[in-house]
């Protein structure tokens, strides 16, 4: 539903009393509203299913944008156990370490979440079991492509996921359902704002999103999963807790439980 504006124009035109002009400006307010109700509200941002990594001259964690990053598997270079994550886009000489290098790096068969190419390197995303997300610049060559799996399966899902102090565990349920239960939490200069859902939700073969919903009504907690390969990424809706708590991210298993 649009509002043409020649035909506003129009309209302000051919006002010949203040009772027009009042009804005129009291239209103008109105069509907006009604236009947005038309089309509706979104219960989760746009942004979730769209938004790419830019080119930056840092990689830190955390940007949601990785979270629609291409995946990518590491391969270390031949003759290398380690593939080094880099503070800039800079690599050391050869066999010998530098400033721009981090301590952290990763090995073959690691999976990441990767920006665009930058000057040979990639900003790299790599979730560890305990939830802590490892950012880093990786040189190009030691990243290879990924077929990716987006489907879920009762075996992939069960079990305990992390991101960061947030988790989400996933158990069997009834014939066909699976049960999950969240705990999240925002900390601030002066309280911890915490947040949790406990629900089932429907799980079948070739599945692409689980989504847990507590309750029936319009402010219920509503959390979405999907697969990017061996993560989970997370959404909500808003309603899942205190000020600030979310359990968006990137999630992954907990290999130890």
């Amino acid at each position: 539903m649009g509002v043409n504006p020649a035909s506003m124009l129009l309209a302000l035109a051919t006002v010949t009393t203040n009772e027009d002009v009042q009804s005129v400006s009291r239209t103008l307010l109105i069509l907006p509203l009604v236009t947005l109700l038309v089309a509706g509200l979104p219960d989760f941002p746009a942004t979730l299913a769209d938004e790419q990594p830019k080119v930056e001259k840092e990689c830190l964690s955390y940007d949601p944008a990785y979270e629609n990053a291409p995946l990518f598997v590491v391969k270390t270079s031949p003759g290398e156990q380690r593939a080094w994550l880099y503070k800039k886009t800079q690599a050391c000489p050869k066999d010998k370490p530098c400033g721009s290098r981090q301590k952290a790096y990763l090995v073959s068969g690691d999976v990441v979440f990767a920006g665009p190419p930058n000057r040979g390197f990639r900003c790299a995303y790599y979730g560890r079991p305990n939830g802590k997300i490892v950012a880093g610049f990786i040189p190009v060559e030691n990243l290879g492509p990924v077929t990716e799996d987006a489907s879920m399966s009762i075996d992939f899902v069960i079990g305990t996921w992390n991101y960061e102090s947030d988790s989400i565990g996933i158990k069997a349920a009834a014939a066909g359902q699976v049960s999950g239960d969240g705990q999240a939490s925002y900390q601030t200069a002066e309280t911890v704002n915490e947040g949790s859902f406990s629900a089932q939700a429907p799980l079948a073969a070739g599945q692409k999103e689980l989504v847990f919903k507590e309750g029936d009504d319009e402010s219920s907690c509503v959390v979405k999963l999907r697969r990017r390969g061996p993560y989970l990424v997370a959404s909500d809706n808003g309603n899942c807790g205190g000020l600030n708590v979310s359990f968006g991210g990137i999630y992954t298993k907990d290999k130890t439980k």
